[in-house]
């Protein structure tokens, strides 16, 4: 596929300032769609409202997931979604997002436990090979039947990063500075809720995760 320090990423918890750019357009292909995406709503006004935004999943994004398989967003359609964007070598604030999707994960009840996934795309795909995803999930204790670590080409993962509102800039020595954002998408890839910062209080997005029109 085409495509630092502790200081450097201690910084990333703030990256929501003003000189972040927003994840540049998506190819040709993909710009109209993503703009779309972009525009639709992810608060919903009550927890079980359902948005009825854009699917993510009209995006042709190509995921390589950590087993080495190449597959695409639309392979997890049918199960309720928390998806976020991260690079496995960033020291602090990727870690912490990870612990706010298992710290949510312990609070969902079975049996929609089972049926959640949790899929993180790295925008680093030149160091984030399958073999170092797939460590990353090992090392992390990651429940493989629901997790997937993927990474996505430069292209595909600023476009995917436009519609998830993830925002980040590569930096001249590798590491990067970026957004913490976890969005629920519904069973079609509707984006439902989202919250943005490490270390966030998740309730009101288990709320709607809950709820029985997800």
């Amino acid at each position: 596929m085409k495509i630092g320090s502790l200081l450097l990423c201690y910084g990333l918890l703030a990256c929501t300032r003003p000189e972040l750019t927003m994840a540049s357009a998506h190819a040709s292909a993909t710009s109209t769609r993503a703009a779309a995406l972009s525009a639709a709503p992810t608060q919903p006004a009550k927890p079980t409202a359902r948005v009825q935004a854009p699917s993510v999943y009209d995006l042709p994004v190509a995921l390589r997931d950590d087993s080495g398989a190449v597959r695409p967003l639309e392979a997890f359609r049918g199960h309720p979604v928390l998806v976020t964007m991260f690079y496995g070598s960033c020291p602090v604030a990727c870690p912490l997002l990870t612990s706010d999707l298992k710290r949510l994960e312990r609070q969902i009840p079975e049996p929609m436990r089972s049926d959640v996934r949790i899929l993180m795309v790295s925008f680093d795909s030149t160091r984030d090979t399958p073999a170092a995803l797939a460590q990353i999930k090992q090392e992390r204790g990651l429940d493989a039947t629901r997790w997937t670590l993927a990474s996505a080409d430069d292209d595909d993962a600023r476009g995917l990063a436009g519609v998830l509102g993830v925002k980040y800039r590569k930096l001249d020595n590798g590491a990067f500075f970026h957004s913490s954002v976890i969005v629920l998408l519904d069973r079609e890839g509707r984006p439902q809720a989202r919250i943005e910062g490490a270390d966030r209080d998740v309730t009101a997005l288990l709320t709607t995760l809950t709820a029985p029109s997800i």
